[in-house]
């Protein structure tokens, strides 16, 4: 039997590093907001939304079912992070609206970030930093090519079912990933 050595595989490393900075970063948006990184993950994607997002955009935007969105939504409204308003356009849809309260943090919030990118990049040059990047979007891009993990919603079933048939669509849909 062949032996692997699991922690110091790629994938390992990858996940260990972004779960402790997620744990970080819920931790100090917990503490600090009164949010999760959940939550955060909501608000980041509505800034730049002056028109609101719907819940299926969010959804879409997240990679998130809509069911596992709705409580999470529930809970910002509640606590007055954001506003569920009637769609001008449908009212069959309501489009969530960052606050003030959550405008007037936004700041903050995104400096807790940065505090906690800085801190984590820490003796790394900004050489290192841009090779990493560019190996995991390369990385992303080879997965994504090879099994079609980001298909549009009304293909999701046809990947489903082929799955559990055993085989592969090729669907030749070209999705572009925001870099930053």
């Amino acid at each position: 039997m062949n032996k692997f050595d699991f922690e110091n595989s790629i994938g390992f490393i990858i996940n260990r590093t972004g779960k402790a900075l997620i744990h970080t970063f819920d931790h100090e948006l917990r503490k600090n907001f009164g949010i999760t990184f959940g939550q955060w993950k909501i608000i980041i994607t509505l800034v730049n939304n002056d028109d609101g997002l719907t819940q299926k955009e969010i959804a879409d935007k997240l990679g998130l079912e809509g069911a596992t969105l709705i409580p999470i939504i529930d809970k910002l409204e509640k606590d007055e992070f954001v506003v569920r308003k009637v769609d001008k356009n449908d009212r069959r849809n309501n489009r969530i609206f960052l606050t003030e309260k959550t405008i007037s943090n936004l700041d903050l919030m995104v400096n807790c970030g940065i505090k906690i990118k800085n801190l984590s990049m820490k003796n790394i040059s900004e050489h290192d930093i841009s090779i990493t990047k560019d190996t995991l979007e390369k990385m992303w891009n080879n997965i994504q090519n090879e099994f079609n993990l980001y298909l549009p919603v009304e293909n999701k079933q046809k990947r489903n079912s082929a799955a559990a048939q055993g085989t592969r669509i090729n669907t030749n849909v070209q999705l572009t990933s925001v870099r930053k």
